[in-house]
This record gives structure tokens, C-alpha cells and sequence, in this order.
């Protein structure tokens, strides 16, 4: 209830800017485009397999293999068929430990600051920005020709919102409807390369050309399989986790700059100031019975990730792993003009499900 209640609270206080918003100058020239996806064409369906109980594979996609979330070394599947979880009432609860991969979060990178384009293109304009970089060459380029980028992440429990799975309450996101859960136009350390440092202090040892040569093999490891999660500061061949910052030097390509983007927001939201965070270890031991205050994890388990483009073209025959090399996903799918770039997160889950309600 505290952290629904807490998320609540956040949506409250952004609706409550737009007064003050429509006071401002008006937004940019242009139309603030509707990217909302259709649920049953733009997404890749495949990727919630394959289906375990008990740690053998029940059902699964005829072209994915076998061992498609078994290449990494920190991957767990249980042993055990049966198990054990308080109800509401605190009495212990047969039921079936399962392993999917739960459609849960929505993610948009997006240029133009107060455009909600996943929220049917609902538009607050340009000074919804209030930490922004505004530089000489545009309103999306920081002074030193850095592209910059606003993220807006959303919690889209597909499983729930479309009744696919039944007696889910060990098993279910803590979201149960489609919520805004951040968005970095109010984040003042979204674009300050100063204040992060108290928040992320070890980034003078990993943000150093000898730590980023070593993402080449988290590069390799994600494009062919799964990314290292002992590699936390790299995200494969996409770049490096540091600074969690909405701005990058790495512009010859949209799929991967915003999916750079993107993984920086996941990564910041696995640590927050005052927990529990947002982004949780659901892939565990720990995760059986849907405890979150036992799936916090201050690091990115970047291998329970899996990523399908929903815009500018929907990724729906497969999907990439955190760091794939947009080479083998991405490059085809780039439209020139496009400043809206959509990724559905898959995370894999492991959990008791009710055999009874």
C-alpha cells in the first residue's frame, strides 16, 4: 500500500502542473504523435515463453530453444513443483512454482519534452521540462553536441489489464492497472552531470576508458546470449550505464542511443534514495512469494530483461537481450524523423502460483 500510495501520489502532483503549465509558453511546433500500440498485432507474444513448472520447460515457442534463459550464470530455475505462501490471511497456501516472462513495463525515449505519446499523444509542452538541456543547436542538444533525451516509463501489466492468468497474487506485478511510474522531465539528476555523483559514487571507477573496454565482452555475451550481470556498469554494445544521464555522445544510431537511454532509466530506478526501489530482482529465490521489500536489489539484473519495439516499427517475432547489438534487431526498424522510440520490457519471473482461490 506504501508504494502504490507513494506512486499515487506522484501522478497527483504532475496532473496538478498542468495548470501551471498552460500558463507557459506554448510547446513546439508539431503534434505531439499517438504511439499507442495495438495489443494484440505490436506485440511479441513469443516472449513470454517459454513456461516452466518446477524448473522443466511445460511450453515454449517453437523457434526458441530450449535453454533460451538458461546461458547465463546467474539465471535460476526451481527444483521444486510445489510450494508454500502465506494468503491474505497469513495462512500457508499450496501452490505451482512457475517461470515466465511477464510483459511489464512500457518504456519511451523520447526528444520532445511533455510529450506523452504512449498516453495517446497527450502533449504539456516544452517548459514541462524543467530540468532540460536546451543548447545552441536545438532544444535537445546539450552545449557540448551531446543528444539528450527525456524518458517516460510506464507500468503496463499486460497479464492483468487483458485477464490472461488467473489467481495471480503471488505472481502479479505490484501494479494493477496502466500507470505512469516516472518521468525524468522533473528529475533534476536526469541532466546533471554534478548532483548524480552523490547518488552513483562509484562512478569514478567504472566510468574510465579501461572499464568500458571491458563492456566489449558484456557486448558479445548479450548479442549472443544474455549480458553479465558481474559487468554492471556496461550495457553490451549499447554503451556504458554511466552516468545515468539522459545525454550521450553516441548518436549515429537511434535504436541504440535510445536503447542506451533506456537501460540508464532502468539502472536509475533500481537504486532509489528512499526504498523500495522500482526496478526488483524478480528472477530470484527471493521472488516466490511476491514480497517486494525481499526483491530489492541496488544493482540492475540486466538478465532478467528482455526488450520488442513497439514504435516506430514493432518488433513481434522476437525480442533482445539488455545490450544486444541493435545490428541484429534494430537498425532496419530506425524511420529518419522519428523522435518517439518505444521498447515493451519483458522480465522474467519466477513465483508460486494459487493452485486454489
Amino acid at each position: 500500500m506504501c508504494l502504490r500510495g507513494r506512486f499515487v501520489s506522484s501522478i497527483l502532483i504532475f496532473f496538478l502542473l498542468i495548470p501551471l503549465l498552460s500558463l507557459a509558453d506554448s510547446a513546439p511546433a508539431g503534434k505531439c504523435e499517438n504511439t499507442f500500440p495495438n495489443l494484440v498485432s505490436d506485440i511479441c507474444w513469443k516472449c513470454f515463453f517459454p513456461i516452466r513448472i518446477g524448473g522443466r520447460i511445460v511450453m515454449k515457442a517453437a523457434d526458441i530453444p530450449d535453454n533460451v534463459d538458461t546461458q547465463n550464470v546467474d539465471d535460476f530455475n526451481p527444483s521444486e513443483y510445489t510450494c508454500f505462501c502465506d494468503d491474505e490471511r497469513g495462512v500457508p497456501t499450496a501452490g505451482i512454482y512457475v517461470s515466465f516472462w511477464e510483459p511489464a513495463r512500457v518504456i519511451e525515449v523520447i526528444m520532445r519534452p511533455g510529450c506523452f505519446s504512449f498516453l495517446f499523444g497527450m502533449d504539456l509542452g516544452r517548459n514541462m521540462d524543467l530540468f532540460g538541456a536546451h543548447g545552441e543547436r536545438g532544444w535537445y542538444m546539450t552545449p557540448d553536441d551531446k543528444v539528450y533525451y527525456n524518458v517516460h516509463t510506464y507500468a503496463v501489466p499486460l497479464l492483468e489489464i487483458m485477464e490472461l492468468i488467473k489467481d495471480m497474487d503471488w505472481c502479479k506485478d505490484w501494479f494493477q492497472d496502466l500507470d505512469i511510474m516516472y518521468f525524468t522531465e522533473v528529475d533534476p539528476l536526469w541532466n546533471d552531470e554534478e548532483l548524480y555523483v552523490y547518488m552513483y559514487p562509484e562512478v569514478g571507477v567504472f566510468a574510465n576508458p579501461l572499464a568500458q573496454a571491458l563492456c566489449a565482452a558484456d557486448c558479445v555475451s548479450a548479442s549472443a546470449s544474455y549480458p553479465l550481470n558481474a559487468m554492471f556498469w556496461c550495457a553490451g554494445c549499447w554503451g556504458s550505464m554511466y552516468p545515468p544521464l539522459g545525454s550521450t555522445g553516441a548518436t549515429g544510431s537511434p535504436p541504440r542511443t535510445t536503447s542506451l537511454i533506456a537501460s540508464r532509466l532502468m539502472f536509475k530506478l533500481s537504486r532509489l534514495p528512499v526504498p523500495p526501489a522500482m526496478e526488483l530482482d524478480t528472477s530470484g529465490p527471493q521472488a516466490k512469494c511476491g514480497q517486494t521489500d525481499r526483491m530489492i536489489r541496488p544493482i540492475l539484473k540486466k538478465s532478467q530483461y528482455r526488450f520488442s519495439m513497439l514504435k516506430p516499427i514493432p518488433e513481434t517475432k522476437t525480442c533482445h537481450t539488455l545490450g544486444s547489438s541493435s545490428l541484429l534487431w534494430g537498425e532496419w526498424r530506425n524511420i529518419p524523423g522519428k523522435e518517439v522510440y518505444t521498447y515493451m520490457v519483458w522480465r522474467k519471473r519466477n513465483c508460486c502460483l494459487r493452485i486454489l482461490p
